[in-house]
């Protein structure tokens, strides 16, 4: 595909490469020269004011360039949402740059208890934007375009994938926890009279029966069939408000952590207070490494606390090629509007980096205990949710919790509903 852009420049390069190359699995020839680009047969696109015979005209509307303290003008035709409208079209770079660098991201100032931006100040919400995966159905459309004009052209690499990935917040329930942590649980399990519970303590601490909390990497397994790719995020730190992981070091916990490397990919969960501290992310990534053997290179933000450009950059610094924060914590969606990975484009310094950023559509805790749903409301979500991502054929993540798969106790009802999720979304 020869591309003309009457204006490049590095935003320009980096969405041009990601719809055209990444997402629709072109090759992209720029040809800077106008005339040189009229003379080219076969497929073409241009982007800039002035429309180019034989090709797929872009349109420009300056909106890639600006650093916007205002959302952007959305236009909207039923479920239809167009941004940066000009006479002659919709100027799709600009918009799917705007989504992409995270630009509301950078510049909102609202924050919840946990220094996370709730979700009713972003864009994406407000606009209606979040609701499905806009960048994804509009590419599709493109693509659908050019193919018109040049059958055969589009080789697209997306493909519809069903990805579970797991948060390891406590990777064990009564094993690895301190003494006297374990004797103060112990002592209310006695006032209230829950005798079983403090049997089955004391069982598995003493190496008698299974923590019930690995049922989460069984579960996974069991289901594999059905998955395209799974990742158990590890929080390698307890013992604070925040941070309730059982010990690292303790046989149980090393033996699960080598279990999941065994049924799938391993990433790090770095703790509440990471994105603080420049080092404690890099000293908690060695130290799974440490106990899983071989390299850890995937990351998710434990609370998904991060901000930018700060979180990101201690992920590249210390080591992390994918980052798996980026989506809700109190409701479904698409929080930069598509489900296809894409680079990390640092406004800073103006300039596509190493960090992939693979965004999630849903969460088990967010419709669970944010949006208050019932078993049967959170199937129907989350298959709902994965239609619209199989529609533009791209990866349908979805985000679950050790407790909740454990099925254990209180969590009874959920290890079903990860079932019947995976049976309605697997490819």
């Amino acid at each position: 595909m020869l591309v003309h852009v009457e204006r490049p420049s590095p935003r320009v390069r980096y969405v041009v490469d990601h719809v055209l190359g990444r997402m629709l699995g072109l090759d992209v020839t720029y040809v800077q020269d106008p005339e040189e680009f009229r003379r080219s047969a076969g497929p073409k696109l241009s982007y800039g004011r002035t429309p180019m015979d034989g090709a797929v005209c872009m349109p420009w509307s300056g909106g890639i360039e600006t650093w916007a303290e205002a959302d952007p003008d959305v236009r909207s035709a039923g479920d239809e949402r167009s941004l940066f409208v000009v006479e002659g079209g919709e100027d799709l770079f600009a918009g799917i740059f705007h989504l992409l660098s995270l630009l509301d991201e950078m510049r909102c100032t609202a924050r919840d208890a946990h220094g996370r931006i709730p979700s009713a100040s972003l864009f994406t919400v407000r606009s209606g934007i979040a609701d499905r995966p806009w960048v994804d159905e509009k590419v599709r459309s493109l693509a659908d375009e050019i193919e018109r004009r040049w059958p055969g052209t589009v080789k697209a690499k997306t493909r519809y994938a069903n990805s579970v990935t797991v948060d390891m917040d406590n990777i064990l329930r009564y094993a690895g926890r301190p003494f006297g942590r374990a004797l103060g649980a112990s002592v209310k399990e006695l006032l209230r009279g829950d005798w079983s519970a403090l049997a089955e303590r004391w069982r598995i601490r003493a190496g008698a029966a299974v923590d019930p909390f690995t049922r989460a990497v069984d579960l996974v397994a069991e289901y594999a069939g059905s998955i395209d790719r799974s990742i158990f995020f590890f929080l390698m730190r307890g013992g604070t408000d925040f941070d309730h992981a059982s010990d690292p070091d303790h046989p149980a916990t090393r033996a699960l952590i080598t279990r999941a490397g065994e049924v799938g990919g391993v990433g790090v969960h770095p703790s509440y207070e990471t994105q603080n501290d420049d080092g404690r992310m890099l000293q908690e990534r060695e130290r799974l490494q440490r106990i899983l053997g071989r390299p850890v290179t995937v990351s998710r933000q434990h609370f998904l606390r991060w901000t930018l450009p700060s979180t990101l950059e201690r992920s590249i610094a210390a080591g992390v090629k994918e980052e798996h924060s980026l989506g809700f914590t109190d409701r479904f969606g698409f929080r930069a509007g598509t489900c296809t990975p894409f680079p990390w484009y640092d406004l800073e310094h103006e300039r596509e980096t190493s960090l992939m950023l693979h965004p999630f559509a849903v969460m088990d805790s967010a419709l669970i205990e944010r949006m208050k749903l019932d078993p049967a409301e959170v199937v129907a979500t989350m298959s709902g949710v994965s239609d619209l991502v199989r529609k533009v054929d791209g990866p349908f993540v979805s985000v679950w919790h050790d407790r909740y798969l454990s099925g254990h106790r209180e969590f009874a009802s959920w290890p079903e509903v990860f079932k019947r999720v995976m049976q309605h979304a697997k490819r």
